[in-house]
């Protein structure tokens, strides 16, 4: 199986994946964009334009193939490289830039693949990167162990609310031991964040409403008897209706502007510095 990496000239994070791919005794042609290879990823591009992300910044590089799969990004890459598909949901598309990189969802994968997810994140850690994580409670003891090798930078945890909810709000349920555990690990990072969403969920078969503001204290409230503190970094967000997969839930009225600050009198009980996502 012969293994293509198109790459850009200058690009650090282009230079981060050719070096793991040589030290593992990965063979592979190069193409550089910017110079002789710029008519071969040209081609390759028309041939494979939906399969490859683009933005107004342009194409994510580096671009891998061994022409069965496309993978886009270092770490989709590497994680690629050391697990194949194995890291599906821990691993996404990097939205930050430069010396950030992010992408890293420590809920959304199989736990059974937690030292892949380990070598992934730190080889980037030792090629200088700085990480952002996210989570929204689960896997709490491998995010343990990403503490206790210093292997991320900056964690986002979204608490979806009470642990009692996460089953109507997300359609798995949560262990409140397990959703504590994560939120004191939240706060051993150097930088993070608490956010929660103000969504609409199911309440019975007929009845869909929002997260009331009493849920939003009782989720700062959970907050703070996971820590002892009142005092996090806690936002609170508009719900997204493109993001919904659920049609019922697009059915429901947004909520006005002016709605959030009961949810944020609510919050502020129990976590003083809440605020809403402007």
């Amino acid at each position: 199986m012969s293994h293509t990496l198109f790459t850009a000239a200058g690009c650090a994070r282009c230079k981060i994946t050719k070096r793991f791919m040589i030290e593992q005794g990965i063979a592979f042609d190069e193409f550089d964009i910017k110079s002789e290879g710029k008519e071969d990823f040209a081609r390759f591009y028309r041939a494979n334009r939906d399969a490859i992300f683009r933005d107004e910044d342009g194409v994510e590089f580096p671009v891998f193939t061994d022409g069965s799969v496309i993978r886009q990004g270092v770490g989709v890459v590497i994680g690629h490289l050391i697990a194949g598909d194995g890291l599906d949901g821990f691993i996404g598309r990097s939205v930050l830039h430069g010396e950030w990189i992010d992408g890293f969802d420590i809920s959304g994968g199989d736990p059974s693949r937690a030292e892949d997810l380990i070598q992934v994140l730190s080889y980037l850690k030792q090629s200088r990167l700085k990480i952002q994580l996210t989570t929204c409670g689960r896997n709490a003891a491998l995010l343990e162990k990403i503490v206790a090798r210093g292997l991320g930078d900056r964690m986002i945890m979204e608490v979806k609310g009470p642990a009692a909810l996460y089953e109507s709000l997300t359609g798995r349920g949560i262990d409140a031991a397990e959703l504590e555990q994560s939120i004191r690990l939240t706060t051993q990072f150097g930088e993070y964040l608490f956010y929660t969403t103000i969504a609409p969920l199911k309440r019975s078969l007929d009845q869909v409403s929002y997260l009331s503001p009493e849920e939003i204290g009782q989720t700062a409230q959970t907050i703070e008897a996971a820590t002892g503190s009142k005092k996090h970094p806690y936002e609170l967000r508009a719900f997204d209706f493109n993001s919904a997969a659920d049609a019922a839930l697009k059915s429901v009225e947004a909520l006005p502007d002016s709605a959030m600050f009961k949810y944020r009198a609510a919050a502020r009980r129990y976590q003083v510095m809440t605020e809403i996502k402007k």
